[in-house]
């Protein structure tokens, strides 16, 4: 479950034992996606749009990829909302997040790499409004 959305690709939530232990509260960063640092360009609409695919409360279903977590203790995870949205795939294609490729997680690198050509493609979010996305993101 959705306790808070800490940023654009940061989220806390609390366990049911399937990924995170039951009970507990963990942070986890969506994987394969970055969304702009608090205070860049476009971080507001970016965390107010994860915070309308995961509010507070609701239920989400996580997938692993290689790596559990990073150095930081995040949970490192592939997430769909309750209605089934890929939130890190909707963030890109919205043009919320860019997709970088943390080997040697890379499951979902394919559609996050079109999501982002598709997005950068239609000016979409950060591709239209910030000066510093001209070129393509490493990764």
């Amino acid at each position: 479950m959705v306790v808070r959305v800490i940023d654009g690709d940061t989220v806390e939530v609390r366990g049911d034992g399937r990924v995170v232990p039951a009970g507990t509260t963990a942070s986890v960063r969506l994987l394969e996606v970055d969304t702009p640092e608090r205070g860049d360009c476009f971080s507001e609409e970016a965390t107010a749009r994860t915070e309308q695919l995961l509010p507070p409360g609701s239920r989400l279903r996580a997938e692993v990829d290689e790596d559990l977590k990073d150095p930081y203790d995040r949970y490192l995870l592939y997430v769909w909302n309750a209605e089934g949205v890929f939130v890190n795939e909707a963030l890109v294609r919205g043009g919320y997040a860019r997709a970088v490729l943390y080997e040697p997680n890379d499951k979902y690198w394919p559609e996050l790499s079109r999501a982002q050509s598709a997005a950068r493609a239609s000016g979409a979010g950060l591709w239209d409004h910030c000066a510093d996305t001209s070129e393509p993101p490493p990764g």
